[in-house]
C-alpha cells in the first residue's frame, strides 16, 4: 500500500509586535502609563533622601531641656495650716460637791443666761441638815421668847420687892445666853442653806454649751466637768504648727484665712505663741485674731469648724524664685543647672528651706539665667537645646 506523504507544517512563524489599536488602547492611554511610572520613581527617590535627610539629623541633633528663666518678682513665704474655729474664752462648769446628778436642764448647744440654774445633784442630805438646823433656830427662839418673858416678870417682881436681885440677874443673864446660842444656831442654819445651795448647778455667764460630758444618774466628783461653756462672740482660730517652722513665726503676723462658704480670704493676725513646744506631737499651739466677714458674724461659726491658714512669714520684692524640682542634692550641696553658651553648667545656691512648691534663692544665681528644669538632665558641659517653660 503506497501511503502518500502530506507536506509538513512549518509551525515555526515570527511574531510581529502587535500595535496599540490590536490591544484596543490608544495613544494617549500609553503615554498615561509611561508618566505614571516616572512619578512613582521619583517619589521613592524622594523618600529615600528625606529618610537619608531625617537620619543626618538624628545623627548630629541635641538634646533638648526644659528651662525656666530667673526673674525677680514680688515672692511671699507662706506656711499653710489647717486651724479651727475656738472661743477665746470657755468655762469648764464643775460641781461645788460630790453626788449624784439628778437633774440637768440644757444639752450641748442649748443657749444659757448667768446664774440659770442647768442642773442639780441630789441634795437629800443637805435638805434633812437644813430641816434640823431650821427646827434648833425655832426651838431657841421660843427659849429665847420665854427667857425674856420670865425678865420681864423678874423685873416687875423686883420694883415690888418680892424677888432678889440675885434672882433678876440670872433672869438677865438667861435671856442674852439664849440670844447668844440663837445667833450661833442662825449662823448653823445659813451655813446649812448655803450648803443646800451648792447641789445647784448655775450658768456661770451667758453663752453657748459646747459639750456636756455627763448624763442625769451618773455620780460625779467635784473636779468633774459638766458642762463646757463659752461666750457668743470672741470666736479666734487655733492651729498647731510644727516646731521646725514655728520659730519664724511671730505676734502680729499677718494671715489669710478661707472659711468655707466665703469666696473672699478673711484678713487674720497672729494673737498668742504658746510659750511651749508639745513634746509628744512637736508641735506648738497657735492662735490667730480675725474679723468676720459681712455676710457672716462670729456667733453663726460653729466650734471646731475647720479653717484653711496661709501665715505670711516673709514678703520680698525683687526675688529670684524657682520651682523646687530644680534643686539638685538640696541637702548636701544645693545647686541648679542651668544652660550658658548653649551648655550645661552648674551654679551652687543659697536658698532657704521652706515646705512649698518654690523656693527663693537667696545667693549665686544671676536674674536672666536659664535654669534646667528638666527631672534627668544631661551632664554638665554637654550641648543641649532650651525649651521655655
Amino acid at each position: 500500500m503506497h501511503i502518500s506523504e502530506r507536506p509538513r507544517t512549518n509551525l515555526t512563524a515570527e511574531v510581529a509586535p502587535a500595535s496599540a489599536d490590536e490591544f484596543g488602547l490608544g495613544a494617549g492611554m500609553i503615554a498615561a502609563r509611561r508618566r505614571k511610572r516616572r512619578w512613582i520613581w521619583g517619589s521613592l527617590l524622594a523618600t529615600l533622601v528625606a529618610a537619608g535627610a531625617i537620619y543626618v539629623r538624628a545623627a548630629t541633633s541635641l538634646p533638648v531641656v526644659a528651662v525656666v528663666e530667673a526673674t525677680p518678682t514680688t515672692a511671699e513665704r507662706i506656711l499653710a495650716v489647717t486651724g479651727r474655729v475656738q472661743p477665746r474664752e470657755s468655762v469648764a462648769v464643775v460641781p461645788r460637791v460630790a453626788g449624784q446628778v439628778v437633774e440637768l436642764t440644757k444639752d450641748e448647744g442649748d443657749l444659757v443666761t448667768a446664774g440659770e440654774t442647768i442642773g442639780r445633784i441630789d441634795d437629800a442630805r443637805a435638805r434633812a441638815a437644813l430641816a434640823q438646823a431650821d427646827a434648833a433656830v425655832e426651838a431657841q427662839r421660843r427659849s429665847v421668847d420665854q427667857a425674856e418673858r420670865d425678865l420681864e416678870r423678874a423685873r416687875a417682881l423686883r420694883e415690888r420687892g418680892t424677888v432678889t436681885a440675885t434672882a433678876l440677874e440670872a433672869a438677865t443673864l438667861a435671856v442674852t445666853r439664849g440670844r447668844e446660842d440663837l445667833r450661833r444656831f442662825q449662823a448653823a442654819d445659813d451655813e446649812a442653806r448655803a450648803r443646800l445651795d451648792e447641789y445647784v448647778i448655775r450658768a456661770p455667764l451667758t453663752g453657748r454649751i459646747l459639750s456636756r460630758p455627763v448624763d442625769p444618774g451618773q455620780v460625779v466628783s467635784a473636779n468633774a466637768t459638766i458642762f463646757e461653756i463659752a461666750p457668743m462672740i470672741d470666736r479666734e482660730i487655733e492651729t498647731e504648727v510644727d516646731e521646725t517652722y514655728s520659730m519664724a513665726l511671730a505676734l502680729d503676723q499677718p494671715a489669710r484665712l478661707a472659711f468655707a462658704g466665703v469666696s473672699e480670704p478673711v484678713p487674720g493676725t497672729i494673737a498668742y505663741l504658746s510659750p511651749r513646744i508639745d513634746t509628744s506631737t512637736g508641735g506648738r499651739i497657735v492662735r490667730l485674731a480675725f474679723t468676720p466677714p459681712k455676710n457672716l458674724s462670729q456667733a453663726e461659726l460653729p466650734v471646731g469648724l475647720s479653717v484653711d491658714v496661709n501665715i505670711v512669714v516673709e514678703r520680698r520684692d525683687g526675688a529670684l524664685t524657682l520651682p523646687r524640682t530644680a534643686v539638685r542634692e538640696p541637702t548636701i550641696a544645693p545647686h541648679v543647672l542651668v544652660v550658658e553658651d548653649g551648655k550645661v553648667a552648674r551654679r551652687d545656691i543659697e536658698f532657704r528651706d521652706w515646705p512649698s512648691a518654690n523656693i527663693i534663692v537667696d545667693g549665686g544665681l544671676r536674674v536672666g539665667e536659664r535654669v534646667i528644669v528638666s527631672a534627668t538632665p544631661p551632664p554638665v558641659g554637654t550641648k543641649v537645646e532650651v525649651s521655655t517653660q
